[in-house]
Order: structure tokens, then sequence, then C-alpha cells
């Protein structure tokens, strides 16, 4: 299992600008991506984590909302860790407003144990 390193810079999510911080409970972010140049969303779900080889950030991933050409939005998230450490197939859903793709990824923040978390 990876250790945290203490000694690293703070990293990632002191870079992300306070404007960009859609939702923070401590945890969790909903962050803001557009505007990023090589962004290919237009936000994110963080949690945050101790650094390590498996989060050198200081972060996961959990995942990620865009918009679509015909105005629709689509957010994908990843699943829960299996019993053999690989990922399933990430959950996908398509929202009619960018409010209700913010809104489900917000509510089920909780739902997925990454298993890098320290």
């Amino acid at each position: 299992m990876d250790k945290p390193h203490s000694n690293r810079s703070p990293g990632l999510l002191t870079q992300i600008p306070k404007e960009s911080v859609l939702q923070d409970d401590g945890v969790h972010m909903l962050v803001s991506t557009r505007g990023v140049e090589g962004s290919k969303s237009d936000g994110m779900l963080i949690r945050r984590c101790a650094f390590s080889l498996a989060a050198p950030l200081g972060c996961e991933f959990l995942a990620q909302y865009r918009q679509l050409s015909d105005g629709l939005w689509h957010a994908t998230m990843r699943t829960s860790v299996r019993s053999d450490g690989s990922f399933g197939p990430p959950h996908a859903e398509i929202y009619a407003t960018e409010l209700d793709a913010l809104v489900n990824l917000w509510t089920n923040r909780r739902r997925f144990d990454l298993g890098t978390r320290v």
C-alpha cells in the first residue's frame, strides 16, 4: 500500500482558483474546468486524499461532466474498486441541464470508495 509523502508540495488543490470551485465539503470538490487549456471536460469531481504513489497530486478524480454538441450534458463517474483491485466500467448518464448533471455528481460523491484515501 502506498504511504503518504508529507514532504511533497500542497499539489493541485491549492492551485485551483476559488472562482472555479462550485462546491466544497472539505473532502470533495466540484470544480469547473471551463477555460482551462487542454481540458476535455467542463468540470470534475475531486476527492482530497493523502499524497501517495497512487495519488501524487493529493487528490483522486472521481467524475467529470461536459456539454455535448446537442446541448445535453454528459456525466461520467468512476465505479468502486472490485475485489481484485480493478475498476468496473464508469457510470455515465445524460442530463438535460448542467445543473442536473452537477446535482447528480454532488449527491453521489460519497457513493464510491476508490481505495486510495488515507
